[in-house]
């Protein structure tokens, strides 16, 4: 059962006032594109609360695009779900040439949001952006290479308050409890806001992760982004030989051929066989991070957590003293 911590108990009781809260402003958008259970029941939920809703999301699947941008290429936008504040951005038409092909990554997809869609709507800027949920969970250092990190980060630089949301899957059952986390969140950050101030300081966002076992989870926790990304990556000089590349491939293989497991995975291993790429290393402990406010370690504790983001990529005022000791003899 669910067990609320202070945290989540003033999370539960805030959602009480949604009703009366004011309605904010949103761009939601995504990397797994607007297609997916996540972010239409997201996109519901906060209609449903009272907020005003642009989506704005890739066609198509852009996971781990980051900071990706086509810059000065015409993008094709698909308006033909306009009348519902729904729009994609990028290129379906794979029969194009590569050199014409442009995706709609997830920065340029919310910059649509925020820059067209919004302006259309609201004739200004959103109040907030939400970026997911995504369809895995964001953690660790593979927040710089995540889409969903990235569409969240463009938007906190315009000075944009932004939540950056990550589930542990896709499932369609526990779609509407993710978002419903999302919805307490923004209740609660509403609560708190005096007249006329944004939900967060200048600057700021949030990367919020929720664990598979969102039923018995044991509540919110404030942690670090850390170093500890659940799953360290790798690239394998054959993919044949990598258990997650394997399972993968034969998972996707038994669903789109109807084969058996035995089948499926000759067919993954003839397909991989002496192929190289990029995979996870699971267990492996590339990189070491065992802190308990790190959002990987308390996310597999079973946390709802809770990570204060800014977008910019600066070091440590210590970090940063040490290194210009180190260089200090090139100050002429």
């Amino acid at each position: 059962m669910f067990k609320p911590t202070l945290l989540c108990a003033s999370l539960l009781a805030s959602s009480l006032f949604a009703s009366q809260a004011f309605a904010l402003n949103i761009v939601l958008t995504n990397d797994d594109s607007w297609n997916t259970d996540n972010i239409q029941v997201m996109f519901s939920a906060l209609k449903s609360a009272g907020h005003n809703v642009v989506m704005s999301a890739p066609c198509t699947g852009q996971s781990g695009k980051g900071g990706a941008i086509s810059f000065l290429k015409p993008v094709v936008t698909n308006y033909t779900k306009a009348e519902d504040m729904q729009y994609c951005v990028g290129d379906t038409d794979t029969s194009k040439a590569f050199t014409n092909y442009v995706e709609g990554t997830p920065i340029m997809a919310v910059l649509h949001g925020i820059d067209v869609a919004a302006q259309t709507a609201w004739g200004k800027a959103p109040d907030l952006v939400i970026s997911g949920p995504n369809e895995g969970n964001n953690l660790g250092y593979l927040n710089n290479s995540s889409g969903t990190l990235g569409a969240a980060m463009v938007s906190i630089t315009r000075g944009i308050p932004a939540i950056a949301i990550s589930a542990a899957d896709g499932d369609a059952e526990k779609a509407p409890k993710v978002a419903k986390i999302v919805i307490d969140i923004i209740s609660t950050l509403e609560a708190q806001r005096s007249e006329g101030q944004p939900l967060l300081p200048p600057f700021t966002g949030l990367n919020v992760n929720t664990p598979s076992d969102l039923d018995n989870n044991k509540g919110y926790k404030f942690t670090q982004v850390g170093w500890n990304a659940g799953a360290d990556i790798v690239f394998r000089s054959n993919l044949a030989e990598d258990t997650s590349a394997m399972y993968y491939m034969t998972q996707g293989i038994m669903e789109a051929k109807g084969l058996d497991q035995a089948a499926a995975s000759a067919v993954a291993k003839q397909l991989l066989d002496g192929k190289m790429g990029i995979s996870f290393a699971q267990g492996e402990d590339l990189v070491k991070d065992h802190a308990e406010d790190s959002e990987g370690v308390a996310l597999y504790n079973g946390y709802i957590t809770i990570s204060t983001i800014d977008a910019q990529v600066q070091a440590s005022q210590a970090k940063a003293a040490l290194t210009q000791l180190k260089l200090n003899s090139l100050i002429k």
